[in-house]
């Protein structure tokens, strides 16, 4: 149980770095990069549904 926390946590704290550097680049330089878009929405998605309970 405490393996499926610290994997989502990481996980979601990697796709909230992603998303941080997008923002820079967007607010200081007026582009986004890409990779970093895909890469956070890839980890955010990975963090919120592979350790989903089935009901």
């Amino acid at each position: 149980m405490n393996f499926k926390k610290i994997v989502r946590i990481i996980l979601l704290l990697l796709a909230g770095i992603c998303f941080y550097v997008v923002y820079l680049m967007h607010s200081k330089l007026s582009f986004i990069d890409t990779p970093y878009l895909f890469g956070g929405i890839v980890l955010l998605l990975f963090g919120l549904l592979l350790f989903r309970k089935e009901k």
